[in-house]
């Protein structure tokens, strides 16, 4: 208890003499005086631990359009669309515009269609039908007087790009009785062309020589003679004299018996001046006599 005591009093004692060494303590701080002015020497206090503050560089936002400087961009754009899809459409071409050419003259036949124009020199025809070749693809005739083999087709106005031709042969028994025509012992051909240049075709394959014809059996030409024969009422006495004349044929283009052309037929394919394609077609029938 002593020594506690005693602890106590020392400590007291200390503090008091400290508290003495200070001719300033207890009074007032005076700004300026030196003598409460602590200056640090030491360079490791003195210095910097704070990095640097840089400022942020302010960021500039774009100025919001004026309402009529965005309605004339909105238009703008508005207006590009069809002409964008404008340029992206392919070029259409025009159709080059066809070749025109003069319209034959001359005697024969003349037939005007529309768009073209032909020219079969030297024929003379009638026909049995009103007909307006402008307001139709095909007309027909009757051969009067002239020669097809070896004759001509001219062609003008339009651009005639084919000529074909086509026939049709029937045969005949001719003697001294007169002329008797098989009519079942028809033939047809196929389409031809014919050559040509110039708006020129030759017309080819028409000469006797050259006629197509149906082949017939002997059978085949009986039955046909005995057809021709109920239909011209011919009687049985004249029927037996026109069997007996063909009783040793054996084929059709042996005598008396004959192949005859009955019509013929062209097609004309072509542009008119304004490019447009067409498609006519010519027929005429030779008589039977």
């Amino acid at each position: 208890m002593r020594n506690i005591s005693a602890v106590i009093i020392l400590s007291a004692l200390l503090l008091q003499s400290c508290g003495n060494d200070n001719p300033n303590s207890g009074k007032p701080i005076v700004l300026g005086d030196s003598s409460t002015i602590v200056t640090e020497a030491d360079s490791q206090y003195l210095q910097d631990f704070v990095a640097d503050i840089k400022p942020i560089q302010p960021v500039t936002l774009p100025e919001a359009p004026h309402e009529d400087t965005a309605a004339k961009q909105a238009q703008a754009e508005k207006e590009a669309i069809p002409q964008q899809e404008e340029e992206k459409k392919p070029e259409v071409k025009q159709p080059a515009e066809a070749k025109v050419t003069a319209a034959p003259k001359g005697n024969g036949l003349n037939i005007e269609f529309t768009g073209l124009t032909v020219l079969i020199p030297n024929l003379n025809t009638r026909s049995y039908r009103s007909q307006d070749a402008k307001k139709a693809n095909g007309v027909s005739y009757e051969l009067v007087s002239g020669t097809l083999a070896g004759n001509h087709i001219k062609t003008g106005v339009g651009n005639v790009t084919k000529v074909s031709q086509r026939y049709q042969t029937v045969i005949a028994i001719k003697n001294e009785m007169g002329t008797l025509f098989l009519e079942s012992l028809n033939r047809t051909t196929d389409w031809q062309p014919l050559r040509g240049k110039n708006n020129d075709y030759v017309i080819t394959g028409l000469d006797a020589a050259h006629l197509q014809y149906l082949n017939a059996t002997p059978a085949a030409i009986k039955n046909a003679l005995d057809r021709a024969a109920r239909n011209k009422r011919i009687s049985k006495a004249n029927l037996q004299k026109w069997q007996n004349s063909i009783k040793k044929v054996r084929s059709a283009n042996q005598k008396p018996l004959v192949v005859v052309l009955r019509s013929v037929m062209w097609k004309i394919e072509g542009k008119d001046a304004q490019g447009k394609p067409f498609n006519k077609q010519i027929r005429i029938d030779i008589p039977l006599k």
